[in-house]
């Protein structure tokens, strides 16, 4: 058992008694980061240490650069870095926030982000953050390089962050005059540790785009890590990197230098994908980075405007607002994600009930699958927000030019069938109602006042006046005489 004393002040920050070791968290190519607790402070963290086998002066020179860039980069999707310090036998080390959560690689194999609307907007709020992160990093003159779901780390409270900065390149003179960068914002580090020469292929080789690929360092820049975001796309869109090769390095290597990859509906025949997003990931992945996006700027707004324009927008509604209204067109479905709703129609006059819907509920798909006018009208009972689905994002999802859209198309067509015959059964057992309650009113003494019945009618069925003398009118044993206004059976006229 550790002494649990409060440790010296002025010792090393990183080494004992103050840091203790809580076991290896994961191993990379040149280190691995170890859980521990700093017991001056009273926090857990993240130790990264750099792997002895491995201290060659170019990679430690790495290992401290990354430590350097990682302070310079304050942001709330970057892993903060804590101290830079040697382990106690020496070993070059650095603590950071400790990031408990999954990595995306692990959320999409546990979970079918395209399942449904609310995993693909939390797919695509991931890549958002993501590139949030790298906008703020190459506006500071750093490129990642290394851009792949395992390096993307959504935390136990759905925090994003990018991490591993080990292999980052800091744009030159020349490319941060050519990107608008001025110098004294751009991410400062010793002049040895940047190295004067080409320091060969870096990176991860399923995710590798082709001047990587091909040691290019020099064609190295923010369009590097737009191909990285393209393949973190593909990835949730398809399960399997860009340059997949059943983990054949060489060959990953050699499908990045040619430049190719498959098209994401390729991959998964059997799934309609979202074609707007495969459009997109195959812009992102393109071989020759004149033809990607120039920014990741500009790769997060034709996300974004997939997300809130082209696909979901995320609508408020107060208590007693009205989202949609029966016999309106339909030009969106919904999808509660807070509050509650309620479902209701109007047969005969009457207000029906149908249903309350809480998150996760689906409402106002029928209309917009068949074409229809809207069976229903839906009333928030508190503050609500849903998530609206345009008409095209969801002929675009469901591909309805498919087996599997015509399948749900038909369903949808079915249920709304049923749900004719339903009404007209109620109307039919109301309107049977209502001619049970004249009959009763006359049948005593074969007459009644026709106002004061009316009156009640109405009070108690929500049918209008109109309503009750169609209802009466239609009957063979009734008759109205407007003259005396009164109720009477047919066979005393």
């Amino acid at each position: 058992m550790s002494d649990r004393s409060t440790p010296p002040l002025d010792g090393p920050p990183t080494r004992a008694p103050r840091i203790e070791s809580q076991g290896e968290l994961a191993r990379g190519g040149m280190s691995w980061i170890r859980r521990v607790h700093d017991r001056l402070l009273e926090r857990d963290a993240a130790m990264k240490v750099l792997d002895q086998s491995l201290a060659h002066p170019q990679l430690l020179a790495r290992f401290v650069r990354e430590a350097q860039v990682l302070a310079q980069l304050d942001h709330p999707h970057i892993v903060p870095l804590y101290e830079l310090a040697t382990d106690d036998d020496g070993t070059p080390c650095f603590t950071m926030k400790l990031i408990e959560g999954k990595t995306l690689t692990e959320v999409v194999q546990e979970q079918d982000l395209l399942a449904d609307p609310r995993g693909l907007h939390q797919a695509l709020d991931i890549l958002l953050k993501v590139c949030d992160a790298l906008a703020f990093a190459h506006g500071r003159g750093v490129v990642h390089r290394d851009v792949k779901p395992d390096n993307v780390m959504i935390g136990s409270h759905g925090q994003v962050y990018l991490m591993d900065w080990g292999v980052v390149r800091l744009l030159s003179e020349e490319q941060l005059a050519k990107a608008g960068v001025p110098r004294e914002r751009a991410v400062r580090c010793d002049r040895a540790l940047e190295g004067d020469g080409p320091e060969g292929i870096v990176g991860t080789t399923s995710y590798m785009a082709l001047e990587q690929a091909w040691g290019h360092d020099e064609d190295i820049d923010e369009r590097t890590d737009v191909y990285g975001v393209g393949g973190l796309l593909y990835f949730i869109l398809t399960g399997r990197a860009p340059h997949a090769a059943g983990g054949d390095v060489l060959a990953e290597l050699e499908l990045a230098r040619v430049g190719y990859v498959k098209p994401p509906q390729d991959v998964v025949p059997a799934r309609a994908l979202p074609r707007g997003l495969c459009t997109v990931a195959m812009r992102a992945l393109a071989a020759q980075r004149d033809r990607r996006f120039p920014t990741i700027e500009a790769l997060r707004q034709e996300l974004e405007r997939f997300l809130r324009g082209g696909s979901f927008q995320s609508v408020r509604f107060a208590p007693g607002e009205v989202i949609i209204r029966e016999q309106e067109p339909g030009d969106a479905a919904y999808i509660i994600t807070q509050g509650r709703c309620e479902a209701s129609k109007i047969e005969a006059g009457r207000k029906i009930n149908l249903r309350t819907m809480a998150a996760g509920d689906l409402f106002g798909e029928t209309a917009i699958l068949t074409g229809a006018l809207r069976t229903a009208t839906v009333t928030a009972l508190d503050d609500v927000t849903v998530l609206a689905i345009s008409r095209d994002a969801l002929d675009e999802w469901l591909a309805l030019d498919s087996w599997m859209g015509t399948l749900v198309k038909n369903l949808a067509e079915r249920f709304r069938d049923v749900d004719a015959q339903l009404t007209q059964q109620r109307k039919s057992t109301l309107e049977l109602h209502v001619r049970e309650q004249l009959l009763a009113a006359v049948a005593r003494t074969g007459r009644a006042a026709w106002k004061p019945l009316c009156a009640r009618l109405c009070a108690e069925t929500q049918l209008t006046e109109l309503d009750l003398l169609a209802i009466a009118a239609g009957s063979d044993h009734l008759a109205l005489d407007q003259a005396t206004d009164t109720l009477r059976l047919s066979r005393q006229k």
